[in-house]
């Protein structure tokens, strides 16, 4: 009983503790205007869909637990969390993550992870490792330099592959000028080694819905605007395996008066 009300503690400290970095954080105003070209397959890509329901899974383990107690087996626990979503992807993904490690290591990993999507996704064997990948910056251009407020800005930039990249992604991060952080993060599925193309766009028009007694809002000041792009493999910043940064490159644009 102990052991049970104990692990519950521990998953809902880790939940709350890692809340604060999540996978895909999006600015509105921050977007990829060109999606990566994929490689003709016959089979399903379970990749970026185990990524992009991993947050949902992480809350749906973890309400079954703190409301059933930890489960016997992996199909009662799954079975749960499939009927509570409604969704049976995630009642799939549950399964397979929790058949692969047992259901002890499973809610260890839940706890664990971090909520890191990628480095789950790589041990459930859904996303692909490449430990020896890399990935350089071969031009960088945002266009135009300047511009007023309601502009749009092109980030254009061409990055090399000499050994394939791995599962990770591209952080874009935009320090303005009223000190608001503006960053977005976009999935990075494996690539073979090559020359690779990607264009975001930041749309510098103020929120309309954005309310400022709940948020912080950009207002898109007149002055500099410094841009940082990095690509990497696995989660940038992330203490799990398969993790580096691969490069990084800056510019700026000025929004004029």
């Amino acid at each position: 009983m102990y052991k049970v009300l104990a692990l519950i503690v521990l998953l809902a400290v880790g939940y709350v503790s890692a809340g604060t970095r999540t996978f895909n954080v999006q600015s509105r105003h921050i977007k990829r205007a060109l999606l990566p070209l994929k490689q003709e397959s016959n089979s399903i890509d379970w990749c970026p869909q185990c990524i992009n329901s991993f947050g949902d899974l992480i809350e749906l383990v973890l309400d079954v637990i703190l409301q059933f107690g930890v489960m016997n087996t992996c199909g009662d626990l799954c079975d749960l969390v499939a009927e509570k979503s409604g969704s049976s992807l995630l009642g799939f993904l549950c399964t397979v993550g929790c058949d692969i490690l047992g259901i002890e290591e499973f809610v260890k990993l839940i706890e664990k992870a971090d909520l890191d999507p990628i480095y789950y996704c790589e041990t459930l064997k859904l996303c692909p490792i490449n430990d020896n990948g890399d990935a350089k910056f071969k031009s960088f251009v945002i266009l135009p330099p300047h511009a007023p407020v309601y502009s749009t800005f092109t980030i254009d930039f061409v990055y090399v592959s000499n050994n394939g990249t791995g599962t990770g992604e591209i952080i874009i991060t935009i320090k303005t000028v009223d000190g608001i952080p503006l960053s977005a993060s976009f999935l990075l599925e494996e690539q073979k080694p090559g020359t690779y193309g990607e264009r975001f766009l930041v749309d510098a028009s103020p929120d309309p819905d954005c309310d400022p007694t709940q948020d912080q809002c950009e207002n898109w000041l007149p002055g500099i605007y410094n841009v940082t792009v990095f690509i990497c493999n696995g989660q940038c910043g992330s203490h799990h395996p398969h993790t580096q940064l691969y490069d990084s490159a800056a510019g700026s644009f000025q929004i004029t008066e």
